[in-house]
């Protein structure tokens, strides 16, 4: 990432991995990928997040993330698989957990995965995500709650959308 980007890091730590699928929903599982509600048309534009990836032992942590990237929300957790198209999320702020069921659906143009994620705590049900979007960090014993916002960073380093919607140095 450059030295005149700054982004909020908890962007960067959302992420779902799914199998890869040519423009039609793809049956892959939800983890080491960026999801988002929406590419941010500005600084300003506000979307809800997500992200897991690998830590120590084999578990999954993750952040969702609600707001633009000047102004958000962010809250980790650890992700837990409850059968094929469930998960259990353990949020360690305050040791609460929530069920989560997910479905695949058709990405809308621009994206290559999209899935519904029903009991989504934020209340956002539609995510979509595209190939390139993995994120993969094995092992990494650190929990941030920039994890969202550094993935987005990263990510847009390849992606000119997302390149537009973040703040650079000389931002207002």
């Amino acid at each position: 990432m450059s030295a005149a980007r700054h982004v909020p890091v908890v962007l960067v730590s959302i992420a779902l991995a799914a199998t890869i699928g040519c423009g039609a929903p793809s049956p892959g599982t939800p983890t080491e990928r960026l999801w988002v509600s929406g590419i941010p048309t500005s600084t300003k534009a506000e979307i809800t997040a997500f992200i897991t990836t690998r830590s120590t032992g084999g578990k999954y942590i993750g952040a969702f993330f609600r707001g633009s990237s000047l102004r958000g929300r962010h809250d980790v957790f650890e992700w837990i698989d409850d059968g094929k198209d469930a998960a259990k999320l353990r949020f360690l702020q305050d040791d609460k957990t929530t069920r989560i069921r997910i479905e695949t659906c058709e990405p809308t143009t621009g994206f290559d995965h999209c899935i519904l994620v029903h009991g989504d705590p934020t209340g956002t049900k539609r995510y979509q995500s595209r190939k390139r979007w993995v994120v993969r960090r094995p092992g990494r014993k650190d929990v941030s709650p920039t994890m969202v916002m550094d993935a987005l960073a990263e990510l847009a380093e390849d992606d000119e959308e997302l390149q537009a919607a973040l703040p650079t140095a000389d931002a207002p």
